[in-house]
């Protein structure tokens, strides 16, 4: 399969399980789904996948979905993988500094199913 044929990678970090189960059923017939349930082994995992999306949520145990964002940005093997933080936060502060640090934009927790599709879509388009 060339490079234009293969699936789309997208890494889903949260520390839900039930959320990761949801963003893995609407997307694996389109995406390579790879889950973690947190930012270390994220991290860890970064090391030996190429990802094309990061669907990421602000607000786990260890290291934060922030604090995560910010590694990736100084790693020059991540640093031009997109982010797009997932989350129940609505905080409108906290949405603009993620921005400001780089992420592309975020998707409100609980989503509907065509809703984090159509938002993945759009995202691994860009």
């Amino acid at each position: 399969m060339s490079e234009t044929e293969r699936k789309k990678i997208i890494m889903a970090v949260d520390d839900m399980p039930e959320v990761l189960r949801s963003i893995n059923a609407i997307l694996k017939d389109k995406y390579d789904v790879r889950l973690s349930t947190d930012a270390a082994s994220a991290q860890a995992a970064l090391k030996n996948i190429k990802v094309d999306l990061i669907l990421l949520d602000f607000e786990m145990p260890g290291i934060s979905g922030m604090t995560f964002l910010e590694n990736l940005q100084k790693n020059p093997d991540c640093k031009d993988i997109p982010v797009v933080f997932i989350t129940a936060n609505h905080d409108t502060e906290l949405v603009k500094k993620a921005i400001k640090k780089g992420a592309k934009g975020y998707i409100a927790k609980p989503f509907p199913p065509e809703s984090l599709l159509e938002s993945v879509d759009f995202f691994c388009s860009q």
